[in-house]
């Protein structure tokens, strides 16, 4: 016999399969979710007159007295509260809620499918069972974020080391603790002249060759990379590297590279991805290109993902937009990539028409480049990291600020289906 809480997943996905089927053909774009319930809220910069369909990159926005319940198409339920600012985005097939301000409230009944990030951190549910939590991003950046139902992970973007957060606990991160990126803790300029970034991970093995210096040196975590060092990647190897603006880099397997800077300021930087693969999440200050014998790419504030050989190179975009041309000025032709598009470039041609790239392909894509492995088990960490405060939420230092996590988060993403008066799905 199935159990009750199998039946309540079964019927609201469900459900939620017939809505967004409806959904998708009459925005013509991959519905993430759609709005329940909204007070003083806007989508896109405009007022949700309703029921509205969510999609990738949409900004939902709440007022001084607005609040939103969300619903994705896996069923988790997702409660924005006043003042808050969240930027949707999905990775493969898990929605990432972009926390830019405020504080959201997650419940899912299942297979999680939905993680929140804030500039430092991801957060989600450790099981695949009932869970419900809240995060919260004060003005002054600390993070406040409480597992009111099953525990949460909690994990750095900088090291991708993992914390588990036990039901019925809180955690305050000031924003000086230790875990933040090195875009917030190390601001360009702060390394030597000639140091482009640090080594934040590698596996297996990794090496580096210094101009002027003959033999290459294997690198380790915190080593330190030059400008006009090349560095290589094993078969099997891969590297995460924290660059001194604030980007990062992830070097897949038998790949070869070299950081190069035409700017004293670092407001222009250029890697010569010789063979293999890499993938950049770049700041919108500065001029970012990728050099390979086929392509040349150019982006700025961008996640995407370039491939090189010696007679073609393939480009993904993840999020934002990137520049493509033919490395060889001579050959004309550019094209520009949105969120989920894929371009080749063929040796004396000019890059393919933007196509867009299924979710199983750039998930994959994804994989292949993902520092820590995705398949590596995740080590976690046995104690908070220094300066987090962890907390009981039946402590009395949880009234106040916290006794909203506590007593009214449960409450208010419980809003009865009957109060939402869905319309036709709509785009403006």
């Amino acid at each position: 016999m199935l159990s009750e809480s199998r039946v309540r997943i079964m019927l609201a996905s469900l459900g939620c399969l017939l809505f967004f089927l409806s959904a998708s053909r009459a925005t013509g774009e991959q519905p993430l979710g759609r709005v329940l319930y909204s007070d003083a809220t806007c989508l896109r910069g405009v007022p949700v007159p309703g029921s509205e369909t969510l999609v990738p990159g949409d900004i939902l926005t709440t007022s001084a007295e607005g609040s939103a319940l969300i619903e994705l198409k896996s069923g988790t339920k997702v409660k924005i509260v006043e003042n808050s600012s969240v930027r949707f985005l999905l990775e493969g097939e898990t929605v990432r809620a972009e926390l830019l301000s405020g504080a959201v409230v997650s419940e899912s009944i299942g297979k999680p499918t939905m993680i929140v990030t804030t500039p430092t951190y991801r957060f989600g549910p450790a099981q695949e069972t009932e869970s419900r939590y809240r995060v919260q991003l004060s003005e002054e950046q600390t993070t406040l974020a409480a597992a009111m139902e099953g525990n949460m992970i909690i994990t750095a973007w900088e090291g991708g080391e993992g914390f588990i957060l036990r039901e019925g606990t809180y955690v305050s991160i000031p924003p000086g603790a230790l875990g933040k990126t090195d875009q917030a803790a190390t601001p360009a300029g702060r390394l030597g002249a000639d140091h482009a970034g640090t080594i934040k991970y590698v596996v297996p093995e990794g090496v580096v060759k210094r101009q002027g210096e003959g033999a290459e040196k294997t690198l380790k975590v915190d080593d330190i990379v030059n400008w006009q060092d090349v560095a290589r990647t094993s078969e099997n190897g891969r590297l995460r590297v924290a660059l001194a603006d604030g980007s990062f880099l992830n070097v897949g397997s038998g790949s070869t590279l070299k950081i190069l800077r035409h700017a004293p300021d670092m407001q222009q930087i250029q890697v010569d991805l010789n063979s293999g693969a890499v993938r950049a999440w770049t700041r919108p200050d500065t001029n970012f290109n990728v050099q390979s014998p086929t392509a040349a790419v150019h982006a700025t504030g961008s996640d995407f993902i370039v491939q090189a050989q010696l007679d073609g190179a393939r480009v993904y975009c993840i999020e934002g937009m990137v520049s493509i041309q033919n490395a060889d000025p001579a050959v004309g032709g550019q094209v520009i990539l949105h969120a989920g598009e894929f371009t080749k470039v063929d040796r004396r041609l000019p890059p393919s028409a933007p196509a867009p790239a299924p979710n199983t392909l750039l998930q994959s894509q994804i994989d292949l480049l993902a520092v820590p492995p995705a398949n590596a088990n995740r080590q976690m960490a046995a104690k908070p990291l220094p300066g987090w405060h962890i907390g009981s939420l039946r402590e009395a230092e949880s009234v106040g600020l916290l006794a909203g996590i506590a007593a009214g988060a449960a409450a208010a993403i419980a809003v009865p289906l009957a109060t939402a008066t869905p319309a036709s799905p709509s785009r403006p």
